[in-house]
């Protein structure tokens, strides 16, 4: 099995950061248990991306969420949707990509969003606490979806 992390959000936006946190850690820890793993960090996810995802089995997203989930968290399946949610690129979200490789006629992998409640925007190198122990209870939720899959 080969898995695709996307971890975007803009590093410099405190608790939006949240995908180049957790994306790594779940990478690292999937390639220690010999899965064959690739890594995609940015800012906005890019159309660039359906190439990408054609060779993997299972594609991951994670990227901070502006609206309080329960336990700061939430795991959801995607599937293909072409709406944007405004009106340019950067509103695109994972829908969209497995839409796009629906019009260009590619394989599609399986895909999964995880969310992570953020609770400051601001700018600082640095994700809130509360938001840090959301990303932890996350991370250890994909590792028992990982272990049921």
């Amino acid at each position: 099995m080969k898995v695709l992390l996307v971890g975007y959000g803009n590093e410099f936006r405190q608790d939006d950061r949240v995908g180049h946190v957790l994306a790594p850690r779940i990478a690292e820890w999937l390639g220690d248990q010999g899965v064959d793993t690739e890594l995609w960090l940015g800012a906005q996810l890019l159309p660039e991306l359906a190439d990408d995802m054609t060779s993997v089995d299972l594609a991951v997203f994670v990227d901070a969420s502006t609206v309080e989930l329960p336990g700061g968290f939430s795991f959801d399946e995607i599937l293909p949707d072409p709406s944007l949610e405004g009106l340019n690129i950067h509103s695109m979200g994972p829908g969209w990509l497995l839409s796009l490789m629906d019009d260009l006629g590619y394989r599609k992998p399986k895909t999964l969003l995880i969310s992570v409640t953020g609770v400051s925007f601001d700018f600082s190198d640095d994700i809130t606490e509360e938001c840090a122990g959301f990303v932890d209870s996350a991370e250890a939720a994909f590792k028992d979806w990982w272990a049921q899959a």
